[in-house]
């Protein structure tokens, strides 16, 4: 990295040393530094470039591809990358690789220049295949078939009236409603070009090959030859200033033209190097100029550059551009750079420094720095540059352990072999073990207000009297500890922080601190506030605050950096600053006091990372200060690796918003664009939302959160993951919405949330479960319609097979017993009386009877369902008739029965009633039996019960009687439930139950008045 002055002609081009070289930087560094109040820049002109924080990105980082020939940031907020291998885009953590543009695969578009047009449009010049107008999905390709002079584009620019203006190596091209080429018949004398400009006034400039530039201003080209440049020069690229300046890059070296005057840059003057590949305008008017050997900033009279040897991913750099946020981008042949302020500045041997492991700090009375370094003397820095004083100019050692200015403003400096006592810049004393040092390695040095001046070594304390350091008159074991810091207060007490612990030495005595809980702790350092408030950093036991009653101890628990604090300051906004080995970090100090007096359980402390732009933030432990504050405000801390600065002013970047962008959605794997997925088919329940912010300032930092409204209930913290996934979302409608916080807790929400339906599939409709029940019950309604004529089908069956059985009944066996009964009947006529005749009328009788139950049979087979039921006559008639020639007392119990109920439970329960009857008369030896029929509820119940002599089981009848089997297959027939009770000498009983039938209102006849009939034998 060098730097150099600037002259206004090539004649009065300064040629500085390498000396003067580094003398010019300091100046820049002493403007940076000592100057308070600047306005903060992202990367600001007044700090070396070694000093900004540095970024690279290359292959294994996931670049993929690692030549950069140019950059630029669309309106949106992306970086665009033109490489050999297509176009890439860049959101500061992913790099996404454009696969189809124009229909051209990206190792076929060779990238030489991109440009955005006002429509957001980007303009792509390739080498071989045309001009490209690119834009999301959409693309217009020009080549030569459109009218372009060639197809290999060099450069692109978008004026100001909105056309576009296209160099290839055979022409120039305008394109506005239709292609018009430049040549000669306009005055323009260059076939092949390679920059393109436009100025403040409208001016187009070109260049290309030759010594000459070229300005169209609407008629004409006007031709402007460079003096200062070879005649096989190539003009690689422009920029025009706003005060009319041209800048010219070349082969050989950066031409600024304004006026018809010129002057030429090169190495010699400080440029990286003499071929010049990229211009870029800086917001701050500076120019970045990238060359074959790096990359430089012209600022005002200053030239300062980087290069390779600096950090630079690669010496040739192709591409510079400033992004909105001020960053600045340079690609090269080998990498994507990112240069951003710090809000930390490192000093180092780069900047000057005599070395880069740093010791103790202090103020000068005209404002200067001293610097201790650990092994390269003592260094001051003017505001301007660093000096350095060694042993050779009359330091004890080179290795500085403790600084500190007295009243006197002498500045007494501790080493290792002694302590130098320095005025006007120089040693003008030296002391050691001679003039009365404990030892002559002296830890900390100690001025107090009075004027006089104590150091601690590791032999203990010592106070200087006179020309000579006396020990105190107490000769106690405290005052002969190793001392690792001392501090003077304010009652004319010292405070005396050893190995072994505090100590106070007040009026010549020396006793343990006064707070107990310190008294036995390492203490490394030691700060009292305007209230009083003593602040003591230890080794390993975090911070304690010692008030006037009350000791708080704060350690890594309550929100600490670090428990190893080694060194304290307060700023001027009232922050506690603490350095340790984790880095340097801050709290507030009223936060620390209401801690200690018991207000707050925790606290707030912000660190420095490497993020943050401090290089190296280790604290060198063991000197004396190891951080200070200047006069300025600004906080200097003493690292392992260099001098490190913060200025607390400019804590806070001021950054534009934040754009947060939705990238893309993934639907059931398938990537759709967020404004295609208004309504998604049904079944679209898996979504994947890739999202992003484009702050590329630190992009690693920011945190996201979302929500998709209409499922989630509260926000997501996503952290710093730029996707959400969601599965099995249900049919609905929904929002998705993204929250972005950048490093400085300011929060962005996405301008366009996503807004989509997935419809729901057929069942998932709110018709669906109605239509299902209408459908069920238009099916149930079906079935039972179906059953219904099922059912009358089986009915009209068996009431068809009933009357054929009736009439074959009635044809042939009923005509021919009452035809053998006729027969019979006349035989019994002609016969005299006597017992045969007797016998015969007998049988004559019990064949009438059975024609009787045939008929009867008969008439139950064609009973008419209109009829009225005679179920309880028809009973009582069949018990009768079974009664009637035997000595049984028959009573009847007939109540409430329909008149008319269904054929076949009329029938069946008759039947029952006839068998159970005809069991007790035959079998049982009955006395008496009693029938009953009920219908007043809502059941029918059927009663038979004698006094016979009754069985043991009904499982126990004989073989061939299957009256009882008979009974229970009918009443099942009716869904009748029967039931027999009989026990050997208690006679029998009976029971039929079954549920009243449906009778159809219309036709239902009022019901019979109970009948009682009681019938004895004769």
């Amino acid at each position: 990295m060098s730097s150099v002055a600037v002259g206004n002609q090539r004649s009065g081009s300064s040629r500085l040393s390498k000396s003067n070289l580094v003398t010019a930087l300091l100046v820049v560094l002493a403007i940076s530094t000592i100057v308070p109040g600047r306005p903060a820049l992202a990367l600001d002109p007044n700090r070396s470039l070694s000093q900004a924080f540095h970024r690279v990105w290359q292959v294994p980082q996931g670049l993929p591809q690692a030549t950069i020939n140019t950059i630029l940031q669309s309106s949106d907020g992306y970086l665009w990358l033109g490489t050999p291998a297509g176009l890439i885009r860049f959101d500061g953590v992913r790099f996404t690789t454009i696969a189809d543009c124009a229909g051209i695969a990206p190792q076929k578009l060779w990238i030489h220049d991109l440009c955005e047009d006002h429509a957001s449009h980007l303009w792509i010049a390739t080498d071989g295949v045309g001009l490209i107008r690119f834009r999301g999905e959409q693309a217009l390709h020009y080549t030569r078939e459109n009218g372009l002079p060639s197809d290999t584009v060099r450069c692109v620019l978008v004026a100001r009236d909105g056309t576009t203006w296209a160099g290839t190596d055979d022409g120039l091209a305008h394109l506005s409603n239709h292609i018009e080429v430049h040549g000669s018949d306009r005055g323009l004398l260059l076939k092949d070009v390679h920059a393109l400009s436009q100025a403040s006034d409208a001016t187009i400039w070109a260049g290309g090959i030759g010594h000459a530039i070229y300005s169209f201003d609407g008629s004409q080209w006007n031709t402007h030859e460079l003096a200062t440049l070879p005649q096989q020069t190539i003009v690689r690229t422009l920029s025009c200033a706003e005060d009319g300046t041209i800048w010219v890059g070349t082969s050989a070296g950066l031409v600024r033209y304004k006026d018809g005057q010129e002057t030429l840059y090169t190495e010699n003057e400080g440029l990286a190097g003499d071929s010049v590949y990229c211009l870029a305008r800086g917001s701050d008017d500076s120019l970045w100029v990238g060359t074959r050997e790096g990359f430089s900033r012209v600022y005002g009279d200053e030239i300062t550059s980087f290069g390779a040897t600096d950090g630079l991913s690669q010496s040739n750099v192709y591409a510079i551009c400033e992004d909105r946020e001020a960053s600045l981008w340079v690609g090269t042949k080998h990498g994507l750079n990112q240069f951003n302020d710090r809000r930390t500045v490192p000093f180092t041997m780069r900047e000057g420094l005599p070395g880069n492991n740093i010791g103790p700090l202090c103020n000068g009375a005209d404002g200067s720095l001293w610097v201790g370094t650990l092994g390269s003397g003592l260094a001051r820095f003017d505001g301007r540059r660093f000096t350095t004083l060694t042993t050779a100019d009359g330091l004890a050692s080179n290795s500085i352990q403790s600084l500190a200015r007295d009243t006197k403003d002498r500045i007494w400096a501790g080493t290792q072999h002694g302590l130098n006592c320095l005025e006007g810049g120089r040693v003008t004393r030296t002391y050691t073990e001679a003039e009365g040092l404990p030892s002559s390695v002296v830890t900390c040095v100690c001025p107090v207000p009075e004027g006089s001046l104590w150091v601690g070594t590791p032999a203990g304390i010592a106070e200087l009297q006179g020309d000579r350091f006396v020990r105190p008159a107490e000769d106690s074991l405290a005052v002969r500890l190793p001392v690792q810091t001392l501090f003077a207060q304010e009652d004319g007490s010292l405070l005396i922080a050893t190995t072994s612990g505090v100590y106070r030495y007040f009026d010549v005595q020396v006793a343990p601190f006064t707070a107990s809980q310190v008294a036995d702790k390492d203490v490394a350092s030691i700060f009292q506030d305007s209230s009083q408030h003593l602040f003591l950093g230890t080794q390993g036991n975090g911070l304690f605050i010692v008030g006037d009653r009350r000791v708080a101890n704060v350690t890594m628990r309550q929100g600490l950096l670090d428990d190893d604090i080694a060194g304290i300051l307060a700023d001027d906004d009232d922050r506690l600053w603490m350095a340790s080995g984790s880095g340097l970090s801050y709290t507030q100090r009223i936060d620390l006091l209401n801690f200690a007096a018991g207000k707050t359980k925790t606290l707030t402390t912000t660190p420095f990372r490497l993020s943050d732009g401090t290089r190296s933030y280790e604290v060198q432990e063991g000197v004396q200060p190891c951080i200070m504050k200047s006069s300025d405000g600004r906080i200097w801390q003493s690292t392992t690796r260099g001098l490190m600065m913060v200025d607390p002013t400019r804590l806070k970047r001021v950054l534009p918003p934040t754009p947060v962008v939705i990238e893309e959605v993934i639907v059931n794997g398938q990537p759709r664009e967020p404004d295609q997925i208004h309504k998604l088919r049904p079944g679209s329940s898996n979504l994947a939302f890739e999202y992003t912010a484009l702050s590329l300032v630190v992009p690693m930092r920011i945190t996201f959160r979302y929500k998709l409204e209409g499922f989630d209930n509260d926000w997501i913290d996503a952290g710093s993951r730029r996707e959400a996934f969601y599965t099995n979302l249900p049919p609905g409608q929904y929002q998705f919405r993204v929250v972005a916080r950048n490093v400085d807790e300011n929060d962005w929400e996405t301008a366009q949330p996503v807004t989509f339906t997935i419809q729901p599939h057929f069942y998932q409709t709110f018709w669906f479960l109605p239509l299902c029940a209408l459908a069920l019950g238009l099916a149930g309604f079906g079935a039972y319609r179906l059953r219904v004529r099922t059912i009358k089908e089986q009915m009209r069956a068996v009431v068809a097979e009933r009357s054929r059985i009736a009439r074959e009944l009635h044809d042939t066996l009923m005509q021919g017993f009452s035809g053998v009964t006729m027969e019979m009947q006349a035989l019994a006529a002609r016969l005299q009386r006597s017992n045969e005749r007797s016998t015969l009328e007998e049988i004559i009788r019990d064949a009438a009877n059975c024609v009787r139950d045939a008929r009867r049979s008969v008439a139950g087979l064609r009973h008419d369902p209109a009829a009225e039921s005679g179920l309880s006559s028809a009973i009582a008639q069949a018990a009768r008739q079974l009664t009637e020639t035997r000595e049984v007392r028959l009573k009847l119990n007939m109540r409430n029965c329909p008149l008319r109920l269904p054929v076949d439970v009329e029938y069946n329960l008759l039947r029952i009633a006839q068998e159970a009857i005809a069991n007790a008369v035959k079998h049982s030896g009955a006395r008496s039996i009693d029938v009953s029929l009920d219908g007043s509820g809502r059941k029918i119940i059927l009663i038979v019960e004698d006094d016979g002599s009754g069985f043991a089981s009904p499982a126990g009848t004989r073989a061939g009687h299957y009256g009882i089997i008979g009974m229970r297959e009918r009443a099942k027939q009716i869904s009748a439930h029967l039931s027999i009770d009989s026990e050997p000498g208690f006679g029998t009983t009976v029971r039929v139950a079954m549920a009243m039938p449906d009778i159809p209102r219309a036709a239902e006849p009022p019901a019979r008045l109970p009948t009682t009939e009681e019938i004895t034998p004769s």
